[in-house]
């Protein structure tokens, strides 16, 4: 029996990764959890109570971060440490430091596909059978947030990826962390030059 409260709540939210090869044959590379960060109780408290009007920023989970590390060998595997659930935007401020590591910041511009959770239709009305959000973003670019290359040529290695809310994406300051995932040793993917990598993320609210 679950007794800590925090523990509870986040089983009420919970989120599935699946990382593709995009390419004229799409090819499902991973497949994983995600962990909830804290600040989704920011997301979902300013975007519960959102009403349009001057000066209120709407917070809909609106762009990805795909973290990546050029590898001198493109055979290693990035070392990534264990993280909580506090870690939030200074976390990625401070990849501005490292000489190899550096992370994509795109856009969520397709909305995201409506479902139900498997089993879960029973407990919503018949005209209110929506629990789940499926997005789907892709790689694009050639240089992450604080300039660090991109490309195949410098074996770019992606190593972890975070759901975000940006309210306004011309400023990072206000963008607020939902879910964060750290693929392990065997699933981080390199970049190929002939193809992108794309990432699905369910979001079930049960």
């Amino acid at each position: 029996m679950i007794t800590d409260s925090i523990t509870a709540a986040n089983l009420n939210v919970r989120g599935q990764v699946k990382v593709w090869r995009v390419a004229e044959k799409n090819t499902l590379l991973v497949d994983q959890r995600n962990q909830i960060q804290y600040s989704w109780g920011f997301i979902a408290a300013n975007q519960i109570g959102f009403r349009p009007q001057p000066g209120r920023l709407n917070y809909n989970i609106s762009a990805l971060y795909i973290e990546f590390e050029n590898m001198a060998d493109p055979a290693d595997a990035a070392t990534v440490a264990a993280f909580d659930r506090e870690l939030a935007i200074p976390y990625y401020n401070d990849l501005v430091n490292s000489t190899n590591r550096d992370f994509l910041r795109i856009p969520i511009i397709v909305p995201p596909a409506m479902g139900t959770s498997a089993g879960y239709e029973a407990y919503l009305p018949v005209d209110q059978q929506t629990n789940k959000l499926t997005f789907f973003v892709q790689t694009s670019g050639t240089a992450g947030v604080f300039g660090k290359t991109f490309s195949h040529t410098v074996n770019s290695k992606v190593y972890a990826a975070a759901l975000v809310a940006a309210p306004d994406f011309s400023d990072r300051t206000k963008d607020a962390i939902f879910a964060r995932t750290v693929f392990s040793t065997n699933n981080q993917v390199t970049k190929e030059a002939s193809s992108q990598i794309g990432i699905t993320w369910d979001i079930a609210f049960e």
